[in-house]
This record gives structure tokens, C-alpha cells and sequence, in this order.
């Protein structure tokens, strides 16, 4: 990403603790071209594609990669790591983008994340949680399950 600086930290500051502290990879389209710490894993999304985690990774970041992939490759890949290889998966769009927009990406279950943008300037900022993608309905919760004291009693 010539010309643009990323602040990883910034990012993680958006994120629940168990994420900030746990395995991160970055998926780029040049991912030589990329300045990141050590601990820091990298991949292509090829190479993601080809060879996929066997577990899931506490964080994926997905940098500029989506423009360079045809649209069938680029929503396998987000799917696959929306379903099974990451726990939470941000990714940086540089706007201006035309390839995809934001209901390309609430199509694929992610949302726009504004605050976070602030690490990524030029870029949107799209996230999804295993822990957060859904919020608990009201009628789910114990108030309205089976009422044992009541069997027998009345016929339904």
C-alpha cells in the first residue's frame, strides 16, 4: 500500500482484549511491500486459498486485497474467513474502490466500523465477530422456555 500508513495499534484498540492479545495475519496483495512487526503473520489470499488454517486465528486484517481478486475469489475468500478460519476479521477498503461498496460488504455479514478509520486513513473499515455477528432476541431466554411446574396440569 504505497503512500498510505497503517496503524495496526490503532486498530487493536478497537477490539475486545482476547483478540488484541492473540494471533494476528494479514492478508495482502503484495504482502513483501508491507512494514509489519515480527509477530505479525502474512499471506496473499492465493496462498490463503489454497492452503487454509487448520485453526481458527484471533484476528485476521485484510489490506487492499479484494481489488486485485475477482469478485467470486474475493467473497470465497471473506466467507472463508467469516465461517471458519477467523474469529474476527477486519478489513481496509481503500474508498473510491468501485468494485465493491458497502452492500457488497452487509451482504457478506460485515459492518462499517467509522471509529476505526481513524488507524486507516483513505481506507473503510469493515469488521465481523464470532463473538458479536448476532444479537440475542428478546424472547430468546429462559423466561420463555418449557415450564416444568405447569406439565401435567394443563393441556396444550
Amino acid at each position: 500500500m504505497p503512500g498510505t500508513l497503517i496503524d495496526i495499534d490503532a486498530l487493536r484498540q478497537h477490539m475486545p482484549r482476547h483478540l488484541r492479545e492473540g494471533r494476528m495475519l494479514v492478508v495482502a496483495a503484495d504482502p513483501q511491500g508491507l512494514a509489519l512487526p515480527d509477530a505479525v503473520a502474512v499471506a496473499d489470499a492465493a496462498s490463503l486459498l489454497d492452503d487454509p488454517p487448520r485453526e481458527r486465528i484471533a484476528l485476521v486484517l485484510v489490506l487492499d486485497a479484494l481489488g486485485q481478486l475477482e469478485p467470486d475469489t474475493a467473497r470465497q475468500l471473506l466467507g472463508g474467513l467469516r465461517d471458519r478460519w477467523a474469529e474476527e476479521v477486519l478489513i481496509l477498503h481503500r474508498e473510491g474502490d468501485n468494485g465493491w461498496d458497502l452492500n457488497a460488504f452487509l451482504a457478506l455479514g460485515f459492518r462499517r466500523e467509522p471509529a476505526a478509520a481513524a488507524g486507516a486513513p483513505g481506507h473503510a473499515v469493515y469488521r465481523t465477530s464470532l463473538y458479536d455477528y448476532k444479537l440475542t432476541p428478546d424472547w430468546l431466554n429462559p423466561r420463555f422456555w418449557a415450564n416444568p411446574e405447569m406439565w401435567g396440569k394443563a393441556r396444550w
